[in-house]
């Protein structure tokens, strides 16, 4: 009886515990509110991340059996795809959206949505398994100002290894000339959907397509979302 009282005292004060950590992270607002919550009517801010979603969807054969996202910022798209029964993994290096994420997953009792607080480098990468999808979005040109672009293209190289069926993949570009990194992306050239389906080849995908153009909170400038099949 004891025992039973135990756990119940410790699972409701785990739920509240939750619940008052969520609500403070709101509060106070200390995630990056890129992503919305997918789970609430009320919050539909984001980069047109429903209609990312929607787009990829649209341009992939089948429902993914496992799914990770590098850089997931709030975990939107791997709650989605757990949700719909994928196990999905989200990684940041971010420790406070990886507290809301698994806040969300927890109080909406998404159990195949899992978090990781992690840098994202060549290292990780070669610790991780295989994923039917890889989410890379809005992180590659991160990556080559803070790694360069031998470890970014390598890094690139890494994912596509393991990934069996779909990379999302959608980065900074160079013609996004207001920002800090794009002289850094100059090898894009000024085509950059022709680097990119070029890129996506050259790592091994057999069919590139493009899944729309998005906005940023950035600047005016739209990105092109591409998802990359092996056959």
């Amino acid at each position: 009886m004891i025992r039973k009282i135990s756990y119940k005292v410790v699972s409701v004060l785990y739920k509240a515990m939750i619940n008052f950590i969520f609500a403070l992270q709101n509060i106070l607002s200390v995630t990056h509110n890129y992503q919305p919550n997918p789970f609430s009517k009320k919050n539909r801010a984001g980069r047109d991340t429903y209609d990312r979603y929607n787009a990829i969807l649209s341009n992939i054969n089948e429902t993914p059996k496992s799914v990770i996202d590098l850089g997931c910022n709030r975990g939107f798209f791997v709650l989605k795809t757990a949700a719909e029964g994928s196990i999905s993994i989200g990684v940041d290096h971010d420790w406070f959206e990886i507290i809301w994420a698994k806040a969300v997953a927890e109080k909406n009792n998404v159990n195949k949505a899992l978090f990781m607080n992690a840098e994202i480098n060549l290292s990780f990468l070669k610790t991780i398994p295989s994923f039917d999808m890889v989410v890379c979005t809005s992180i590659f040109h991160h990556w080559v100002r803070i790694y360069g672009k031998e470890d970014a293209f390598n890094m690139m190289r890494l994912i596509a290894s393991k990934t069996n069926k779909y990379l999302v993949f959608e980065t900074g570009q160079y013609n996004e000339t207001s920002t800090r990194w794009y002289d850094e992306l100059d090898f894009m050239g000024d085509d950059y959907e022709k680097w990119a389906i070029d890129f996506l080849t050259e790592l091994g995908f057999n069919e590139i397509k493009v899944a729309g153009q998005f906005s940023t909170h950035l600047s005016e400038v739209k990105r092109t979302l591409f998802v990359a099949l092996k056959s």
